[in-house]
C-alpha cells in the first residue's frame, strides 16, 4: 500500500510540472471526450448522469491541481445541464430535482478538488520532512562514524603506551599494565560496533560479544587447550550499557583463564547472553577447578571488585555460582534499564 501511494505521489508531482495551459487543455479535452462518449453510448437518457464525471474531477484535482479540479467541475456541470438534463440543448433546468442534484454535484466537485489538493500538499510536506529527516540521519551517521574513528585512534594510542610501559615493567606491575591495555581494547572493540537505532546510539549484542570472544580466543587462548564458546542473542543496547558488559566478559574470561585452568589444563569457557522475560542474562561459565583459590579470586580479586562496580553502573548485581565442575559468573540486567 505504501509503495502504491509513493508511486501515485511521484506521478502527481511529475504531472503538475506540465505547463499550466497544457494542464487546462488536458482537463477540458478529457471532460468533453467523456461527455461525447457518454452521449454516443446513449446513456445520456439515464436519470441524473453525474457519477461518470466524479472520477474525472478527482483525477484532475489530484494529478493536475486544484484549479483543474474546479475547471472539471464547472465544465462537467455545464455539459450535464446542456446535453443530459431536460430540456436538452439549453442551459435551463426544468425539473426542480435536477436543479438540486446539479447544485449538489457542483458542491461535491468543489469539495473533492479542495480536499484532494489539501492531501497533495500534506503529502508534499511529509515527503519533504522525510527527506530532511533522512539527510539529518545521514549526517548523524557520518558524525558518529567520524567520532568513533577518532575515539578508536585515541584508544589505540593508549593501548600502545600501556603495552610499551609493560615491556619495561616486571612482575605485578607488568600484569597490571597488560590487564589495563586489555580493558581499553575492550572499549575500543565496542566503538567499532556503534550504530544508530530509533535515534539512539546502540551496539548489537550478538556482533559485539561475538567479536569480543573472537579477540579473546586470539589474545588469551591461542596457546592454551581451552575452548571459548559464545552464544549471544541480537539486542540493541545503549552505549553506556555496552561498555560494562564487555568489560565484565573480558574480566571473567581472563580470571577463568588464569585461575581455573592452570598448568595447561584443558577445559571450556562459555559466554552466553540471552533475554529471559524482562531481564537480559549474561553468564560466563567454566568447567575448571572451581572452589578454593579460583572461587576466592572471583570473590576478592581486583577483577571481581571491578566487575561489582560495573554491575552497579548497570543497576544490577553480579553473582558467583559454584558449579560441578567449575564456576559461573551471572549478571542479570532489567530490560528497562538496558536502554
Amino acid at each position: 500500500m505504501k509503495a502504491w501511494v509513493g508511486r501515485l505521489h511521484r506521478f502527481a508531482l511529475a504531472s503538475r510540472s506540465i505547463p499550466v495551459v497544457v494542464r487546462y487543455l488536458i482537463t477540458i479535452s478529457v471532460v468533453v471526450l467523456t461527455s461525447f462518449l457518454w452521449e454516443r453510448g446513449g446513456a445520456y437518457t439515464e436519470d441524473r448522469p453525474f457519477l461518470i464525471f466524479i472520477p474525472i474531477i478527482f483525477a484532475a484535482g489530484a494529478f493536475l491541481d486544484r484549479g483543474n479540479g474546479f475547471l472539471a467541475t464547472g465544465l462537467s456541470a455545464l455539459l450535464i445541464d446542456y446535453d443530459m438534463l431536460a430540456p436538452t440543448g439549453s442551459l435551463a433546468v426544468g425539473d426542480p430535482g435536477d436543479r438540486i442534484a446539479l447544485a449538489l454535484f457542483v458542491v461535491v466537485g468543489a469539495i473533492i478538488s479542495f480536499v484532494v489538493e489539501t492531501l497533495h500538499v500534506g503529502l508534499v510536506e511529509l515527503a519533504m520532512e522525510h527527506d530532511r529527516a533522512r539527510l539529518a540521519l545521514k549526517d548523524r551517521e557520518l558524525l558518529l562514524e567520524e567520532l568513533s574513528h577518532r575515539t578508536r585512534n585515541d584508544l589505540a594510542n593508549v593501548i600502545t603506551l600501556l603495552n610499551l610501559q609493560a615491556r619495561s615493567a616486571d612482575g605485578a606491575a607488568k600484569d597490571a599494565l597488560v590487564s589495563a591495555a586489555d580493558r581499553v581494547q575492550t572499549i575500543a572493540r565496542m566503538h567499532r560496533r556503534l550504530e544508530i537505532y530509533n535515534n539512539r546510539v546502540v551496539v548489537d549484542t550478538k556482533s559485539y560479544i561475538g567479536d569480543l570472544c573472537g579477540d579473546l580466543r586470539i589474545s588469551r587462548l591461542a596457546s592454551r587447550p581451552i575452548a571459548l564458546e559464545c552464544e549471544a542473542e541480537s539486542h540493541a543496547i545503549a552505549l553506556e550499557k555496552a561498555v560494562p558488559i564487555g568489560l565484565i566478559v573480558n574480566e571473567s574470561v581472563t580470571n577463568a583463564t588464569k585461575h581455573a585452568f592452570r598448568d595447561q589444563r584443558q577445559g571450556i569457557i562459555s559466554v552466553r547472553f540471552v533475554r529471559e522475560g524482562n531481564v537480559y542474562k549474561l553468564t560466563i561459565a567454566d568447567n575448571g577447578v572451581g572452589g578454593g583459590e579460583a572461587a576466592a579470586t572471583h570473590e576478592g580479586g581486583i577483577g571481581s571488585r571491578l566487575m561489582q562496580m560495573l554491575a552497579a553502573q548497570l543497576g544490577s548485581e553480579i553473582s558467583i555460582e559454584p558449579r560441578t565442575p567449575g564456576t559461573a559468573v551471572v549478571l542479570t540486567i532489567a530490560v528497562k534499564t538496558a536502554k
